[in-house]
């Protein structure tokens, strides 16, 4: 599923067929989504958070607040939390889509959001990370040692993954705060992450897919001709890669059939 400039939404099969486009559910740039087998969150430059039903495809509920683009959204079986160029972080209740709470604290565009449990992470354009307690709303801890503003994370609950406009990836324990690696290679923004017990892939506006050991920063693989342009998302599992670019692409890497690029759509 995928989101788009042009407003639309739309819904693809693993050989490249289109197979829905959800069109009216936002008037502007669409920026993020998420889905579950019940519901699809998005969130757009037009401010606002809309759900959506994935049985019908209907949009059930908007959800205004934001004075801004929302950025990223995030959510599980209670909660669901949306992040915006305005510097607030919003928490609403999955049940009845009433807002919970606004978190405060980051001092410039609010990039990011991931949560497990009751603890959610940020990442800012003003290059700080924030670990937040979602019941009441708490600043746990700040993770500081980017030089530039950060643009993507990932949380599993024991580590933080970060990528940034330095160029750099860094992974972060969460109970310590400390800075445990950093991954150099990259020479573009690092616009999007994925990781998993033993690797890390990352995207970058320098156009190129990077695999890294997430145990010693090693670069273990480099694609740089997959997209001619900005790479905007990653994913993977234990057989593909899946990438979104500013090119209109989406590319999708089938290791499983022993070839790089196995299609583009």
């Amino acid at each position: 599923v995928t989101g788009s400039r042009d407003k639309t939404i739309k819904f693809w099969d693993m050989q490249g067929r289109c197979l829905q486009t959800l069109e009216g559910g936002h008037q502007a740039s669409v920026l993020c989504l998420q889905y579950d087998d019940q519901i699809m969150v998005s969130g757009s430059s037009d401010h606002s958070v809309v759900v959506w039903n994935m049985h019908t495809l209907q949009i059930t509920n908007r959800m205004y607040g934001h004075a801004s683009g929302v950025l990223d959204v995030s959510f599980d079986a209670q909660y669901i939390a949306s992040c915006s160029k305005d510097a607030t972080i919003r928490l609403w209740k999955r049940a009845d889509r009433s807002l919970c709470r606004t978190l405060t604290g980051h001092r410039g565009p609010v990039n990011a959001i991931q949560f497990k449990g009751t603890r959610l992470v940020s990442a800012s354009g003003d290059s700080v990370i924030k670990l937040w307690d979602m019941e009441t709303g708490q600043c746990l801890r700040d993770f500081v040692g980017h030089s530039r503003g950060l643009a993507c994370i990932q949380f599993d609950g024991r580590r933080i993954v970060s990528g940034s406009n330095d160029y750099n990836i860094k992974v972060w324990d969460v109970e310590t705060g400390e800075c445990i690696l950093t991954c150099e290679g990259h020479s573009g923004l690092v616009r999007a992450l994925h990781f998993d017990k033993h690797k890390i892939v990352s995207g970058s506006y320098d156009q190129s897919i990077r695999v890294w050991d997430i145990e010693t920063g090693a670069c273990l693989r480099k694609f740089e001709s997959c997209h001619s342009s900005w790479v905007f998302d990653v994913m993977f599992d234990a057989t593909k890669i899946i990438s979104t670019s500013q090119d209109q692409k989406i590319v999708i890497m089938d290791f499983s059939k022993g070839i790089d690029t196995d299609f583009i759509i």
